[in-house]
């Protein structure tokens, strides 16, 4: 008989492993549909006209505005930062969410996601152009199959009630991930008017774009502009960050399962190499202004956190240094989805009460 706590924690892992392939499907939707457009299948180059980029602040702007008045400081609490953006020939552009679960029942959930693509729906400043607009854009909703026709449903009721219209061409595009003997990504046209790719394929009937070339992309993105679930970041730091500073001493080559080694490593050391080595940086070389610096400080700091509250590290210096105790991992990723899923279950099985530790013991204030 299995035991409830055992039970929950493998709930509580199944739950975290969920949530981690939700954010890799993201990156990967977000990766292979710009990718229609800036990789030529027939040269098998990157188109040089296409720009895409990820998470750039757009301003709005009214049509009695000039562009050039709009993107202070000010104004920053009304831009908007879309999952993907694809400008063309510097002439049209595309502006996309990806929601990989589209709610099947939960109408405010909907009307939330439509609000913000909605917010799309206007004159736009801040396009990597010349003068950083363009005359026209679409607007794409990209959801998994299996929750594509929850956003058709959805869509289709509300501009049928007229609480919903777009003044721009607005699409649902659906995608899945096919595990054949040559993996790939597909990409189809679910509703409303296709956005035109040179030579790429039609989304009408589909498109497939091949799970190899992805995984390539993918090793230069893994982080998008939304935070990622923490064992996934742990992940990241522990085997890009940590390690190779561990690597350089003379112990690490004897160090066995069991043992442990301190390693010294500061917090702006794990936000330039994730920087520089994962996030879409390299899409936005020459137009970095309106582009966000990801991971953001906070997610690094949350992760260090949570190896201080496991007792595997110590601030040397609040919120700038950390001493990690550092051990091999055979399967890292899946040491801290374990660890999390512990602490999960732990929590939803002791709730804390206000002003008491696991619902016992009264909080102490530290000395």
């Amino acid at each position: 008989m299995v035991m409830p706590e055992l039970q929950q924690i493998e709930q509580q892992g199944k739950a975290v492993r969920e949530q981690i392939d939700d954010y890799k499907d993201t990156v990967f939707a977000i990766l292979g549909f710009c990718s229609l457009w800036f990789y030529d299948e027939t040269t098998r180059q990157n188109r040089t006209y296409v720009k895409v980029f990820q998470g750039r602040r757009l301003s709005p702007y009214g049509s009695g505005e000039h562009p050039s008045s709009v993107g202070s400081e000010s104004d920053n609490e009304k831009d908007i930062t879309p999952d993907l953006g694809i400008v063309v020939r510097d002439e049209r552009g595309i502006v996309g969410e990806v929601k990989k679960n589209f709610p099947r029942d939960d109408v405010q959930r909907s009307d939330k996601i439509f609000e913000q693509l909605k917010t799309y729906d206007q004159n736009l400043q801040g396009w990597p152009t010349a003068d950083e607009s363009l005359p026209s854009h679409h607007i794409v909703l990209l959801v998994h199959q299996t929750t594509a026709k929850s956003a058709e449903d959805y869509y289709i009721s509300e501009a049928n009630k007229g609480t919903l219209v777009f003044s721009r061409p607005f699409s649902i595009v659906r995608f899945n991930r096919s595990d054949q003997r040559q993996p790939y990504f597909f990409f189809q046209l679910a509703h409303g008017q296709g956005c035109p790719i040179e030579g790429s394929g039609d989304l009408g009937h589909g498109v497939q774009v091949p799970m190899q070339a992805l995984v390539h992309l993918y090793s230069e993105c893994k982080l998008y502009d939304a935070q990622p679930p923490l064992p996934y970041l742990l992940h990241l730091i522990w085997e890009h960050v940590i390690t190779p500073i561990a690597y350089q001493d003379p112990k690490f080559e004897r160090l066995r399962w069991n043992q442990k080694l301190d390693v010294n490593v500061s917090v702006d050391d794990m936000l330039k190499t994730l920087y520089e080595g994962f996030s879409f940086r390299h899409w936005h070389l020459k137009y970095l202004d309106r582009q966000p610096e990801i991971p953001r400080r906070r997610w690094i700091l949350e992760a260090c956190q949570f190896l201080v509250s496991c007792d595997l590290a110590k601030w040397v210096i609040q919120d700038e240094e950390l001493a990690v105790s550092y051990k091999k991992h055979k399967d890292v990723l899946g040491d801290f989805v374990q660890i999390k899923a512990k602490l999960d279950a732990k929590t939803l099985m002791n709730p804390s009460l206000p002003g008491f530790d696991g619902g016992t013991k009264p909080h102490q204030d530290p000395k």
